[in-house]
């Protein structure tokens, strides 16, 4: 098995996280391998392939433009072609409160395409608002996107 090092990790996931604060999303989806496989357990979704995932960052980055936001991350652990990366993300509602989120991401990687393969991201109810917003109440109804329970898979000890 191919392993990427932590810095090629940390490099992919910097130039992933700088298009999405640069609203460009294009430039995030240039990161992300061909049939790439999302996971929002706070929401119950599993957002699976290119056009799922496309109109998830299609949805949520414009909708972050008049957030100014801010934010602080840092990597906790590593794993094969895995990083766990957890930030306190600061930003404004559309009521104009200035408030503060947590979420914590396990990003996995393709050591071959050096690409983001999926996230599974974890976050607190203040963070979690700003995607319930952005992803809209439509999301779920998309193709390729499906509750997470009808797509998970647990494998007998």
């Amino acid at each position: 098995m191919t392993k990427l090092t932590r810095a090629e990790m940390e490099e992919i996931l910097f130039a992933h996280g700088k298009a999405e604060l640069e609203f460009d999303v294009d430039a995030t989806m240039a990161t992300v391998v061909p049939e790439p496989h999302y996971e929002i357990p706070f929401l119950g979704m599993a957002i699976d392939g290119w056009d799922a995932v496309h109109e998830m960052y299609r949805r949520l980055i414009p909708g972050n433009k008049n957030r100014n936001i801010e934010y602080r991350q840092r990597v906790d652990a590593i794993g094969d072609n895995i990083l766990l990366n957890e930030a306190y993300v600061t930003f404004d509602t559309p009521e104009g409160e200035r408030v503060t989120g947590l979420y914590m991401v396990l990003v996995e990687f393709d050591p071959h395409l050096k690409k983001v393969v999926g996230e599974r991201i974890y976050t607190d109810p203040v963070f979690g608002r700003m995607w319930i917003e952005n992803l809209g109440d439509d999301f779920i109804d998309l193709p390729g996107v499906s509750k997470i329970t009808e797509t998970a898979v647990v494998k007998a000890g």
